[in-house]
């Protein structure tokens, strides 16, 4: 007698996979480039959907656009703040002010993060840095900023600079990127993407002991690039134990991760 089993599409292992990598009662902080506002947004859905209260904030800031339509708090200090974490609703974003002239949200020190109460019932999420829309980027010298009581770091790459030129059409902070690399005229290939991904100046840069550490290549719709995201998320994995997965958050689909 021979069995079957079902095999999951992409858009399955999504839906059941990805808010596991959120347990409530805890602080996420989303670092790099390649989509990070679109995935927040995509998991607070997927969380709030499943009864989680879920809050969004920035230790930077994000573009106003970025959350059109969505439910905004504007607070001051760590009282009100903690007022909007606990206050009603699934989901909503929580920001220190509207910035002049740059239709951004402010958001809060990192210190503001970890002085708020977390009830085991909601989840928030960090943005901890920008990219200026590019999908790959190593950190200058005052970035990420992640608050020291975030249980998991997510390290973002967009897989459209995947087997691409590591340049600034590309890449922000580009040559401290080469610079990591030790050799100029790269292109992002698996070998470079475990590089980045490991090294402590690159994708880990701020993440402290006891804090867990994933790697998201996103965008990964983009067939053609896969092969190679793959193969460099298995390299992360076999050299230094770090997890990872390909994705697309805009499609809302989970292609592989680093252990399959």
């Amino acid at each position: 007698m021979y069995y079957t089993f079902p095999v999951r599409t992409a858009a399955q292992r999504f839906q059941e996979e990805v808010p596991r990598w959120f347990p409530p009662g805890a602080v996420y902080t989303f670092v790099g480039a390649g989509g990070k506002s679109t995935a927040m947004r995509k998991v607070a859905s997927l969380l709030a959907d499943s009864g989680v209260r879920v809050r969004l904030t920035t230790t930077t800031r994000v573009g106003v656009a970025e959350f059109q339509g969505w439910p905004v708090r504007l607070v001051r200090g760590r009282s009100e703040a903690q007022q909007a974490l606990d206050g009603h609703g699934g989901v909503m974003l929580l920001a220190a002010g509207v910035l002049k002239g740059e239709e951004k949200y402010a958001g809060f020190s990192a210190e503001l993060v970890d002085a708020l109460r977390l009830s085991a019932d909601t989840v928030l999420l960090v943005e901890g840095d920008g990219s200026r829309r590019l999908p790959l980027k190593v950190p200058r010298e005052h970035e990420p900023v992640i608050p020291s009581r975030t249980r998991a770091v997510l390290a973002f790459m967009g897989a459209s600079a995947v087997d691409e030129p590591v340049d600034a059409r590309h890449c922000y902070n580009h040559e401290q990127a080469l610079a990591l690399l030790g050799r100029t005229g790269s292109f992002l290939e698996a070998e470079e993407i475990a590089a980045l991904a490991a090294h402590h100046d690159g994708c880990r840069k701020g993440v402290l002991p006891g804090m867990a550490f994933r790697l998201v290549i996103n965008q990964g719709d983009l067939a053609s690039r896969r092969s190679t995201a793959e193969q460099g998320l298995r390299m992360a994995w076999a050299r230094s134990g770090i997890e990872g997965a390909l994705a697309s958050f805009q499609e809302g689909e989970l292609y592989g991760t680093s252990q399959d």
